[in-house]
């Protein structure tokens, strides 16, 4: 049941799917990434995420999908998300849902905007730091951690996204869009940078390494979960996640106490400073950490790492800490090779 004021831009979409399976689906997100989920007495199921939420409900005899958010650009993204785990149902495809909402077709996603490299650096011996300058980035500049850098193709032109005629994302080519971290923004300016921890066979290295300046790409987002902020923290990850610890301990109060796990084999990065700092670099040693966690005194805590090595700590952590108070996740996947 509603308590709250709806938000400001919403849109909508109905779906041939009855409501159980839809209603399951929601239920089986908030379980799995600690989502509030909330019921309008059986006849309506949403989600919050970030500053929104998307979910279903009855009307009449037919079901509509819907997203509702205070920002244009992140209606656009509920949206996006939204299609993305109806169509995984099997029920009907991406295309099938006629989206209601402002965007007008031709024109650019509202979450998605152009940009070149003004340069590349070294940042330690395991990372780079690429700025990039791009108009209409207000959006990013929020509390959110993560947005998505759209690679243009390595050879021949790029066609960049546009709107479809039903309000959807339409990408004429695969582009690769891989997730990263807002290391440091400056949206008067017009610039973002970001940190990419390099290895092998990443296609973002590849470019980051021999792209030349004013080089175009897109830049898409915001995404993934808000900064956490609490007194007492427990924080951790690999190499993948070094910048969005960075971005969490920047953000947190002065007598904020932090709890920081570092699980890469490498600890060369900057990460601020901050008086209630405690820094511990065990590599891969979630599961170590796992065994030991009898209890925790943290209010909030926040993990990335690896798939398979999450997996004993996610499991000891959420014995303690209510998920709604917890963000786990699985920024890559060793198995995936």
């Amino acid at each position: 049941m509603r308590h709250t004021p709806l938000p400001q831009f919403q849109a909508e979409a109905p779906v041939a799917i009855a409501f159980d399976v839809l209603d399951q689906m929601l239920r089986d997100q908030a379980e799995q990434h600690g989502l509030a989920l909330h019921s309008g007495h059986g006849r309506s199921t949403w989600v919050e995420i970030g500053q929104g939420e998307y979910g279903a409900r009855r009307q009449g005899d037919g079901v509509i999908v819907f997203a509702r958010a205070n920002s244009r650009d992140w209606l656009f993204t509920l949206k996006e998300a939204a299609t993305a785990h109806v169509a995984a149902l099997g029920c009907v495809t991406a295309q099938a849902l006629n989206w209601t909402g402002p965007e007008q077709a031709g024109a650019f996603p509202p979450n998605f905007s152009l940009g070149r490299v003004a340069w590349v650096r070294p940042l330690g011996t395991d990372f780079l730091r690429m700025r990039i300058d791009a108009g209409d980035i207000a959006r990013l500049g929020r509390d959110m951690i993560h947005f998505r850098i759209v690679l243009p193709q390595p050879d021949g032109p790029t066609e960049w996204p546009r709107l479809s005629e039903t309000g959807q994302a339409i990408f004429p080519q695969d582009l690769h869009r891989p997730a990263y971290t807002v290391s440091a923004i400056d949206v008067d300016a017009g610039w973002l940078e970001t940190d990419i921890f390099v290895h092998d066979g990443g296609r973002i290295c590849d470019f980051a390494s021999r792209t030349e300046a004013g080089t175009e790409l897109g830049v898409m987002g915001p995404g993934g979960g808000g900064v956490p902020l609490a007194g007492r923290l427990l924080i951790g990850g690999d190499e993948t996640a070094y910048p969005a610890l960075a971005r969490i301990i920047a953000a947190q109060a002065p007598e904020a106490r932090i709890d920081c796990h570092l699980f890469g084999v490498s600890a060369d990065y900057a990460l601020p400073a901050h008086p209630g700092l405690r820094l511990t670099h065990s590599p891969a040693g979630e599961a170590d950490l796992a065994a030991t966690l009898t209890e925790i005194g943290a209010e909030k805590v926040w993990i990335a790492t690896e798939k398979g090595r999450l997996q004993p700590l996610k499991q000891a952590v959420l014995r303690h800490i209510p998920k709604d108070r917890s963000h786990l996740a699985a920024y890559w996947n060793a198995s995936a090779g």
